[in-house]
């Protein structure tokens, strides 16, 4: 998948020209094919490259290959394939030149390819132009040359670092005609293949669906509710673990719809959630979110949220009161889990919004509540799913405890999580809720 605004910008009638730019390693090429699986379904496209391997993938289209010893041989031969396309069909013809450095080298005997370069690179502007094709030229010089100045688009690619693992953008420097939503996207190489990433993003579908209960994988450990979170976790979250998401800044409350696919699974196993929502977040809301999503059949048994509220109040059976005190509303809280356990037993789920306790109590009062939560959390069956969002004074004590602590952030405008403890690679988080269902997908950035 490559960025919509490329596919536009190749849409038009017109030939376009595109030079896209990265150090040695950053994808360029397979970016290239990516834009080839999109514009060449006819096989109107010509690749050319004087280092080719015919055995690669590559060779799944028309090639010319770089023996050329002057650049009129070179145009010749290109003419000689363009004609060929035309004839065959009325699909507008794609040029690739991988690398126009290395193809100046090539059609060149000289140790003056630099000069070369520059007539071959207006050779082959002015060329696809009167036979109304798309070049796309890829190049090794991440400068600013006089090239950029003559074609219709600029793209770069890049690999930046975040927590020790490598990050691939691709920045849209100019495309010249079309409007851009955004100027940079991450992508993956991930089996081989481009894919850039879309803002992350949650639509809920108009018609929804309960999923089928995904039972524990094994004795030791529960499910998260999403195939591929679960093969990242080993199989699930461990029975007794005290597990912390770190959210940082510009992520917001779009974490919360990760955590549903947990949520909902454990409540259509038959099991108790707990919940004490982050700031922002209600229990009413929470229960708007999962309710769709469930068998409904003993969901305000199975569910209580806690919030601090006027006692005087009329308050739904599914929400206990929390006066202000934490102490108090730790007894609440006890309570609640005991009468919770004796109704359905072990494991039980609970879901601690850190900000919210922090906000209510101060943070020099919930950190022995958290530690001993962690202790007792560690001698039982249950699992803790604990938030701490950005600028959290806890979050750096409560890491400590955690058995598993993941970070979210928010990069060009896509979710990526990872893991601390233990450590693991970056992953785009996506919503899917084609099923009728919410369904974590997470790709490995590679």
């Amino acid at each position: 998948m490559i960025p919509g605004e490329i596919e536009w910008f190749f849409s038009s009638q017109f030939g376009k020209s595109l030079l896209v730019k990265g150090e040695p390693g950053t994808g360029k090429t397979t970016f290239v094919f990516g834009i080839l699986d999109d514009l060449c379904p006819q096989g109107n496209c010509i690749y050319i490259s004087p280092r080719i391997d015919k055995s690669s993938s590559y060779g799944k289209f028309p090639w010319i290959e770089g023996d050329f010893s002057n650049n009129e041989d070179f145009l010749r031969m290109l003419a000689s394939r363009i004609r060929a396309i035309w004839e065959s069909g009325d699909s507008k013809p794609v040029i690739v030149v991988d690398s126009i450095d290395s193809m100046s080298i090539a059609t060149t005997r000289s140790p003056q390819w630099e000069d070369n370069k520059f007539e071959l690179e207006r050779l082959l502007l002015d060329f696809s132009r009167k036979v109304n094709a798309d070049l796309v030229l890829i190049t090794e010089q991440t400068d600013i040359r006089s090239l950029d100045y003559l074609v219709d688009g600029v793209v770069s690619l890049e690999v930046s670092g975040l927590s020790d693992a490598d990050v691939r953008k691709i920045h849209l420097l100019k495309l010249r005609g079309v409007g851009m939503s955004q100027s940079r996207y991450l992508f993956t190489l991930n089996g081989g293949r481009f894919r850039s990433f879309e803002p992350f993003g949650v639509s809920y579908p108009l018609k929804t669906s309960v999923p089928g209960s995904i039972p524990d994988p094994i004795e030791s450990k529960i499910s998260s509710g999403s195939p591929d979170l679960d093969e990242i976790l080993g199989g699930g979250y461990q029975k007794g673990s005290f597990n912390l998401f770190e959210i940082t800044s510009g992520v917001g409350d779009s974490f919360y719809s990760l955590l549903l696919p947990t949520f909902i699974n454990h409540l259509n196993m038959g099991r108790g959630l707990l919940s004490i929502p982050t700031e922002g977040t209600s229990v009413e809301t929470e229960k708007r979110m999962i309710s769709p999503f469930t068998t409904g059949q003993d969901f305000p048994g199975q569910f209580r949220g806690f919030e601090i509220r006027d006692l005087k109040s009329r308050i739904p059976p599914y929400i206990a009161a929390f006066s202000g005190n934490v102490y108090k509303d730790m007894d609440v809280f006890y309570q609640s889990k005991n009468e919770m356990m004796l109704r359905h037993g072990s494991p039980l789920l609970d879901y601690i919004g850190l900000d919210s306790m922090e906000y209510n109590y101060g943070w020099e009062n919930i950190g022995p509540v958290i530690g001993q939560m962690a202790s007792v959390t560690k001698t039982t069956d249950n699992v803790v799913l604990a938030v701490a969002k950005h600028g959290q004074k806890i979050t750096d004590s409560v890491a400590h405890m955690a058995t598993t602590h993941w970070k979210f952030e928010n990069v060009d405008k896509t979710l990526v999580m990872y893991g601390i403890v233990p450590k693991t690679g970056l992953y785009v988080a996506q919503m899917d809720f084609s099923p009728g269902y919410p369904q974590v997908r997470l790709t490995p950035i590679k």
